[in-house]
Protein backbone atom coordinates (compact mmCIF):
# COMPACT_ATOMS: atom_id res chain seq x y z
CA UNK A 1 0.00 0.00 0.00
CA UNK A 2 1.17 3.73 -0.62
CA UNK A 3 2.58 5.69 2.15
CA UNK A 4 2.54 9.13 2.53
CA UNK A 5 6.37 9.72 2.66
CA UNK A 6 5.85 8.05 -1.24
CA UNK A 7 4.25 11.21 -1.62
CA UNK A 8 6.29 13.26 -0.05
CA UNK A 9 9.31 12.80 -2.66
CA UNK A 10 7.00 14.87 -4.60
CA UNK A 11 6.41 17.99 -2.18
CA UNK A 12 8.93 18.30 0.61
CA UNK A 13 8.29 20.58 2.89
CA UNK A 14 11.17 23.51 4.09
CA UNK A 15 12.56 25.75 1.77
CA UNK A 16 11.39 28.54 -0.39
CA UNK A 17 12.74 27.36 -3.49
CA UNK A 18 10.75 23.96 -3.04
CA UNK A 19 8.04 25.47 -1.79
CA UNK A 20 8.41 27.65 -4.84
CA UNK A 21 8.34 24.67 -7.10
CA UNK A 22 5.29 23.26 -5.56
CA UNK A 23 2.94 26.47 -6.10
CA UNK A 24 4.00 26.14 -9.99
CA UNK A 25 3.04 22.76 -10.03
CA UNK A 26 -0.48 23.81 -8.40
CA UNK A 27 -1.17 26.32 -10.56
CA UNK A 28 0.10 23.97 -13.75
CA UNK A 29 -2.31 21.46 -12.71
CA UNK A 30 -5.25 23.74 -11.79
CA UNK A 31 -4.61 25.90 -15.16
CA UNK A 32 -5.40 21.67 -16.43
CA UNK A 33 -8.30 21.88 -14.36
CA UNK A 34 -9.40 24.93 -16.39
CA UNK A 35 -8.93 23.21 -19.25
CA UNK A 36 -10.54 20.06 -18.23
CA UNK A 37 -13.40 21.88 -17.37
CA UNK A 38 -13.93 23.56 -21.08
CA UNK A 39 -13.75 20.52 -22.18
CA UNK A 40 -16.21 18.39 -20.08
CA UNK A 41 -19.16 21.12 -21.33
CA UNK A 42 -21.18 18.75 -23.04
CA UNK A 43 -19.67 15.73 -21.64
CA UNK A 44 -20.44 16.26 -17.84
CA UNK A 45 -22.27 18.44 -15.94
CA UNK A 46 -20.07 21.19 -13.82
CA UNK A 47 -21.79 19.93 -10.08
CA UNK A 48 -21.17 16.32 -10.83
CA UNK A 49 -17.97 16.70 -12.47
CA UNK A 50 -17.23 19.04 -8.69
CA UNK A 51 -18.54 15.75 -7.19
CA UNK A 52 -17.21 12.75 -8.62
CA UNK A 53 -14.01 14.88 -9.05
CA UNK A 54 -14.11 15.09 -5.12
CA UNK A 55 -15.57 11.48 -4.45
CA UNK A 56 -12.90 9.93 -6.24
CA UNK A 57 -10.27 11.86 -4.73
CA UNK A 58 -11.50 10.85 -1.01
CA UNK A 59 -11.05 7.28 -1.91
CA UNK A 60 -8.02 7.33 -2.92
CA UNK A 61 -6.51 9.14 0.19
CA UNK A 62 -8.22 6.74 2.38
CA UNK A 63 -5.55 4.38 1.10
CA UNK A 64 -3.15 6.48 1.88
CA UNK A 65 -4.11 8.25 5.00
CA UNK A 66 -6.59 5.75 6.58
CA UNK A 67 -4.02 4.86 9.38
CA UNK A 68 -2.72 8.27 10.02
CA UNK A 69 -6.50 9.46 10.28
CA UNK A 70 -6.73 6.68 12.57
CA UNK A 71 -3.32 7.47 14.85
CA UNK A 72 -4.93 11.65 14.96
CA UNK A 73 -8.35 11.31 15.28
CA UNK A 74 -8.67 12.90 18.50
CA UNK A 75 -6.83 15.93 16.86
CA UNK A 76 -9.44 16.02 13.95
CA UNK A 77 -12.17 16.25 16.43
CA UNK A 78 -10.15 19.29 18.31
CA UNK A 79 -10.10 21.07 15.02
CA UNK A 80 -13.56 20.44 13.66
CA UNK A 81 -14.74 23.50 13.37
CA UNK A 82 -11.81 24.70 11.40
CA UNK A 83 -11.72 21.67 9.08
CA UNK A 84 -14.98 22.28 8.22
CA UNK A 85 -14.61 26.07 7.55
CA UNK A 86 -11.47 24.99 5.62
CA UNK A 87 -13.83 22.17 3.95
CA UNK A 88 -16.35 24.71 2.48
CA UNK A 89 -14.29 27.62 1.67
CA UNK A 90 -12.34 24.95 -0.80
CA UNK A 91 -13.92 21.80 -1.50
CA UNK A 92 -17.24 22.48 -2.03
CA UNK A 93 -17.47 25.96 -3.08
CA UNK A 94 -14.39 27.18 -4.88
CA UNK A 95 -14.17 25.17 -7.92
CA UNK A 96 -18.11 24.38 -7.98
CA UNK A 97 -18.30 27.66 -8.39
CA UNK A 98 -15.45 27.69 -11.04
CA UNK A 99 -17.38 24.72 -13.36
CA UNK A 100 -20.42 27.11 -13.21
CA UNK A 101 -18.95 30.09 -14.22
CA UNK A 102 -17.74 28.65 -16.84
CA UNK A 103 -21.05 27.84 -18.47
CA UNK A 104 -22.49 31.00 -18.67
CA UNK A 105 -19.82 33.52 -18.86
CA UNK A 106 -16.59 34.43 -21.25
CA UNK A 107 -13.27 32.97 -20.46
CA UNK A 108 -11.74 36.18 -20.33
CA UNK A 109 -14.01 37.73 -17.43
CA UNK A 110 -13.00 34.20 -15.42
CA UNK A 111 -9.61 35.16 -16.32
CA UNK A 112 -10.01 38.91 -15.05
CA UNK A 113 -11.77 38.43 -12.02
CA UNK A 114 -9.31 35.68 -10.94
CA UNK A 115 -6.72 38.60 -11.18
CA UNK A 116 -8.14 40.17 -7.85
CA UNK A 117 -6.93 36.82 -5.75
CA UNK A 118 -3.48 38.19 -4.99
CA UNK A 119 -4.94 41.82 -3.52
CA UNK A 120 -8.10 39.52 -2.01
CA UNK A 121 -5.37 37.67 -0.15
CA UNK A 122 -3.77 40.96 0.64
CA UNK A 123 -6.46 42.41 2.26
CA UNK A 124 -7.26 39.64 4.18
CA UNK A 125 -4.17 38.96 5.52
CA UNK A 126 -3.54 42.72 6.72
CA UNK A 127 -6.91 42.43 9.11
CA UNK A 128 -6.78 38.45 9.62
CA UNK A 129 -2.88 37.69 10.04
CA UNK A 130 -1.56 41.21 11.10
CA UNK A 131 0.53 40.50 8.13
CA UNK A 132 1.96 44.43 6.28
CA UNK A 133 3.02 43.81 2.54
CA UNK A 134 6.33 45.62 1.80
CA UNK A 135 7.06 48.17 -0.71
CA UNK A 136 8.45 45.38 -3.45
CA UNK A 137 5.74 43.24 -3.40
CA UNK A 138 2.98 46.05 -3.66
CA UNK A 139 4.96 47.11 -6.61
CA UNK A 140 5.37 43.71 -7.96
CA UNK A 141 1.42 43.13 -7.42
CA UNK A 142 1.31 46.23 -9.58
CA UNK A 143 3.21 44.72 -12.49
CA UNK A 144 1.97 41.38 -12.28
CA UNK A 145 -1.94 43.08 -12.73
CA UNK A 146 -0.45 45.16 -15.58
CA UNK A 147 0.34 41.26 -17.53
CA UNK A 148 -3.29 40.03 -16.66
CA UNK A 149 -4.74 42.62 -17.82
CA UNK A 150 -2.55 42.41 -20.76
CA UNK A 151 -2.92 39.11 -21.66
CA UNK A 152 -6.70 39.20 -20.94
CA UNK A 153 -7.23 42.26 -23.22
CA UNK A 154 -5.18 40.49 -26.13
CA UNK A 155 -3.18 43.68 -25.83
CA UNK A 156 -6.09 46.28 -26.61
CA UNK A 157 -6.60 48.20 -23.31
CA UNK A 158 -10.13 48.64 -24.63
CA UNK A 159 -11.41 45.36 -24.79
CA UNK A 160 -11.65 45.62 -20.86
CA UNK A 161 -14.20 48.22 -21.47
CA UNK A 162 -16.37 45.74 -23.32
CA UNK A 163 -16.70 43.69 -20.92
CA UNK A 164 -20.15 42.43 -19.90
CA UNK A 165 -22.20 41.48 -16.04
CA UNK A 166 -23.22 37.78 -16.19
CA UNK A 167 -24.14 35.55 -14.12
CA UNK A 168 -20.81 33.68 -13.94
CA UNK A 169 -19.42 36.63 -13.23
CA UNK A 170 -21.18 36.68 -9.30
CA UNK A 171 -20.02 32.94 -9.56
CA UNK A 172 -16.13 33.97 -9.58
CA UNK A 173 -16.27 36.63 -7.36
CA UNK A 174 -17.44 34.61 -4.33
CA UNK A 175 -14.93 31.73 -5.31
CA UNK A 176 -12.15 34.13 -5.74
CA UNK A 177 -13.00 35.25 -1.96
CA UNK A 178 -13.48 32.32 -0.99
CA UNK A 179 -10.07 30.69 -1.94
CA UNK A 180 -8.45 33.92 -1.06
CA UNK A 181 -9.73 33.42 2.52
CA UNK A 182 -9.08 29.65 2.31
CA UNK A 183 -5.35 30.42 1.70
CA UNK A 184 -5.76 33.09 5.01
CA UNK A 185 -7.37 30.81 7.24
CA UNK A 186 -5.41 27.78 6.52
CA UNK A 187 -2.19 29.66 7.35
CA UNK A 188 -3.84 31.36 10.74
CA UNK A 189 -5.05 28.23 12.02
CA UNK A 190 -2.23 26.29 11.86
CA UNK A 191 -3.75 22.91 12.33
CA UNK A 192 -1.12 20.28 13.69
CA UNK A 193 -1.49 17.59 11.17
CA UNK A 194 0.43 16.27 8.11
CA UNK A 195 -0.64 18.52 4.55
CA UNK A 196 -2.13 14.82 3.03
CA UNK A 197 -4.26 14.07 6.48
CA UNK A 198 -5.67 18.00 6.19
CA UNK A 199 -6.45 17.04 2.81
CA UNK A 200 -8.03 14.13 3.77
CA UNK A 201 -10.25 15.93 6.17
CA UNK A 202 -11.10 18.21 3.52
CA UNK A 203 -12.14 16.21 1.26
CA UNK A 204 -14.44 13.80 3.80
CA UNK A 205 -16.21 16.93 4.69
CA UNK A 206 -16.31 18.81 1.78
CA UNK A 207 -17.54 16.10 -0.50
CA UNK A 208 -21.09 15.32 1.24
CA UNK A 209 -22.02 18.58 1.79
CA UNK A 210 -21.94 18.86 -1.83
CA UNK A 211 -24.12 15.84 -2.38
CA UNK A 212 -27.56 17.85 -1.75
CA UNK A 213 -26.40 20.44 -4.82
CA UNK A 214 -25.29 17.39 -7.05
CA UNK A 215 -28.63 15.51 -6.48
CA UNK A 216 -30.76 18.58 -7.34
CA UNK A 217 -28.54 19.11 -10.29
CA UNK A 218 -29.09 15.34 -11.28
CA UNK A 219 -32.74 15.93 -11.30
CA UNK A 220 -32.80 18.56 -13.43
CA UNK A 221 -30.22 18.02 -16.26
CA UNK A 222 -29.49 14.17 -15.69
CA UNK A 223 -26.50 12.10 -15.63
CA UNK A 224 -23.92 11.65 -17.81
CA UNK A 225 -22.52 8.76 -20.18
CA UNK A 226 -19.65 6.50 -18.61
CA UNK A 227 -16.94 7.53 -22.10
CA UNK A 228 -13.07 7.69 -22.45
CA UNK A 229 -13.54 10.99 -22.60
CA UNK A 230 -15.76 11.13 -18.87
CA UNK A 231 -13.49 8.71 -17.66
CA UNK A 232 -10.39 10.74 -18.53
CA UNK A 233 -11.47 14.18 -17.48
CA UNK A 234 -12.27 12.38 -14.03
CA UNK A 235 -8.96 10.60 -13.67
CA UNK A 236 -7.26 14.03 -14.47
CA UNK A 237 -9.35 16.33 -12.13
CA UNK A 238 -9.11 13.78 -9.27
CA UNK A 239 -5.16 12.73 -9.43
CA UNK A 240 -3.90 15.96 -10.72
CA UNK A 241 -6.65 18.76 -9.95
CA UNK A 242 -7.70 17.51 -6.95
CA UNK A 243 -4.39 15.38 -4.54
CA UNK A 244 -1.03 16.98 -6.09
CA UNK A 245 -2.59 20.06 -6.48
CA UNK A 246 -3.61 20.40 -3.20
CA UNK A 247 -1.07 19.31 -1.89
CA UNK A 248 1.67 21.05 -3.48
CA UNK A 249 -0.44 24.81 -2.40
CA UNK A 250 -0.78 23.68 1.42
CA UNK A 251 2.89 23.12 1.32
CA UNK A 252 3.67 26.48 -0.84
CA UNK A 253 1.77 28.45 1.67
CA UNK A 254 2.90 27.46 4.89
CA UNK A 255 6.71 28.02 3.82
CA UNK A 256 6.21 31.38 2.09
CA UNK A 257 2.92 32.70 3.51
CA UNK A 258 -0.91 32.87 1.65
CA UNK A 259 0.01 36.53 0.41
CA UNK A 260 3.06 35.61 -1.46
CA UNK A 261 1.48 32.24 -1.90
CA UNK A 262 -1.59 34.02 -4.15
CA UNK A 263 0.63 35.79 -6.40
CA UNK A 264 1.86 32.74 -8.27
CA UNK A 265 -2.18 32.19 -9.43
CA UNK A 266 -1.16 35.40 -12.21
CA UNK A 267 0.70 32.40 -13.53
CA UNK A 268 -2.69 30.97 -14.57
CA UNK A 269 -3.54 32.71 -17.91
CA UNK A 270 0.05 31.96 -19.22
CA UNK A 271 -0.61 28.03 -18.50
CA UNK A 272 -3.84 27.89 -19.79
CA UNK A 273 -3.12 29.64 -22.79
CA UNK A 274 -0.21 27.04 -23.26
CA UNK A 275 -2.17 24.09 -22.31
CA UNK A 276 -5.57 25.79 -24.75
CA UNK A 277 -3.00 25.66 -27.42
CA UNK A 278 -1.48 21.94 -26.74
CA UNK A 279 -5.01 20.59 -26.45
CA UNK A 280 -7.77 22.86 -27.66
CA UNK A 281 -5.98 24.23 -30.88
CA UNK A 282 -5.88 27.86 -29.74
CA UNK A 283 -3.22 29.55 -30.78
CA UNK A 284 -0.48 31.40 -28.68
CA UNK A 285 0.29 35.68 -29.76
CA UNK A 286 2.34 38.14 -28.82
CA UNK A 287 0.47 39.49 -26.09
CA UNK A 288 0.67 35.71 -24.68
CA UNK A 289 4.21 36.07 -24.31
CA UNK A 290 4.42 39.94 -23.34
CA UNK A 291 1.76 39.89 -20.63
CA UNK A 292 3.85 36.68 -19.16
CA UNK A 293 7.18 38.54 -18.81
CA UNK A 294 5.34 41.22 -16.79
CA UNK A 295 3.59 38.06 -14.86
CA UNK A 296 7.12 36.64 -14.10
CA UNK A 297 9.07 39.83 -13.54
CA UNK A 298 6.13 40.54 -10.78
CA UNK A 299 6.64 37.16 -9.53
CA UNK A 300 10.36 37.60 -9.17
CA UNK A 301 10.11 41.27 -7.48
CA UNK A 302 7.69 40.70 -5.11
CA UNK A 303 9.51 37.19 -3.84
CA UNK A 304 13.06 37.93 -3.78
CA UNK A 305 14.42 38.75 -0.46
CA UNK A 306 17.51 41.21 -0.19
CA UNK A 307 20.29 40.00 1.26
CA UNK A 308 21.79 41.77 4.36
Amino acid sequence: MLSHQYFLRFFPSGSRATATIALVAAILFWAGNSVAGRMSIGVVPPVALAFWRWFFAFVCLLLITWRQLREHRNSIWRYRYRLLMLAVLSITTFNTLLYLAAQSTQAVNIALIQTSLPLVTILLSIFLLNEIPRVRQVVGLLIILSGLLYVISRGEWQQLLMLQSQQGDLYMLVAVTCWGLYSVLYKRFAIPLSGIVILTVLVGIGMPVLLPFYLWEYSVVGGFAVTFQSVALLVYVTVFASILSYLAWNNGVRVLGSSSASLFNSLMPVFVALLAFLFLGESLHSYHFVGGGLILMGLWLALHRRHA
